[in-house]
């Protein structure tokens, strides 16, 4: 298969994404007190991924995307998703991601997406509810992760 900018960029931000919540995770577990509002908002993520992958590879969505995990769970459902997601970005060629694809919300409103806007909702959810939880880790006195882009990518630069 050639090479596709478009596939080989999203998979790197998937990689990017399953540091990110590795590091979001661990912010939570070291707090001294839980915070049920933090651990819902990780759980939401990783399982809102689970529907979105379910929506884009056209499988029934059976996860409920407000669930709550454990924080035993976190980890082990998060980064084996993150490899589906980049097996799945790996199958496809480039018009692909401009395939329109028909779901269900789970409040039961029909929409369709392309595959390529499904791929940057995932990844700004989590981006998005990563910054929420960061306030929520330090009202709770603990230390945010810092899960900045720009941050992962110095990692490689060293």
């Amino acid at each position: 298969m050639k090479n596709c900018m478009l596939r080989n960029h999203f998979i790197h931000l998937f990689k990017y994404n399953d540091w990110a919540t590795r590091q979001c995770a661990e912010s939570i577990i070291k707090l001294k007190k839980s915070n049920d509002k933090a651990e819902e908002l990780l759980s939401h993520t990783i399982s809102a991924q689970r529907v979105w992958l379910n929506r884009v590879m056209e499988r029934d969505v059976v996860t409920d995307p407000w669930k709550k995990l454990t924080e035993e769970e976190w980890i082990p459902k998060s980064t084996p998703l993150t490899a589906e997601w980049i097996n799945f970005l790996e199958g496809l060629h480039e018009d692909d991601f401009e395939r329109r694809i028909a779901y269900t919300t789970t409040k039961g409103d029909r929409f369709t997406s392309t595959v390529k806007d499904v791929i940057i909702q995932v990844i700004n959810h989590s981006t998005y509810h990563r910054a929420q939880i960061a306030l929520l880790v330090r009202e709770s006195g603990g230390e945010p992760a810092i899960t900045e882009y720009i941050f992962y990518q110095r990692q490689f630069q060293k």
